[in-house]
């Protein structure tokens, strides 16, 4: 009885620190500016399991403007112009969102964290990060 007591305390330390790791898996994407825009910054993806929180944190954003923000498929010189998903507008430089997909599928897949310009002006990108871990 006592060997299986310490065996399975022993298989619960051998799984801790696995899953610890997991849940602390991050990765920081440099995101530059486009079109002259001066805004540039990180996102930090962290893993969740299956799903992804993405922290944007940006330099020489405008003050009172919400950005819309969003992963792409592709690449930030060939973007897929259909968000893969959206993230909260960034407001002040910041923003801060949970998307329902792995950090391990955004790190082998090819795709991109893209911020506008604004909604208004939803079409001129000022600032792109690829999403690589490769």
């Amino acid at each position: 009885m006592r060997t299986l007591i310490v065996g399975a305390l022993v298989a619960g330390l051998i799984g801790a620190p696995a899953v610890a790791f997991g849940a602390m898996h991050r990765v920081t994407i440099a995101l530059r500016a486009q079109n002259g825009s001066g805004e540039s910054g990180k996102a930090i993806l962290t893993s969740e399991g299956a799903k992804t929180r993405v922290f944007i944190d940006v330099e020489h954003a405008p003050k009172g403007v919400a950005q819309p923000a969003h992963i792409h498929e592709g690449t930030c010189s060939k973007l897929n112009p259909k968000p893969a998903w959206k993230l909260k507008p960034v407001k002040g430089g910041r923003s801060t969102t949970v998307v329902s997909v792995s950090l391990d599928k955004l790190l082998h897949g090819t795709y991109a964290i893209n911020i506008h310009k604004s909604f208004s002006e939803i079409k001129q990108y000022v600032s792109c990060g690829n999403i690589t871990g490769k």
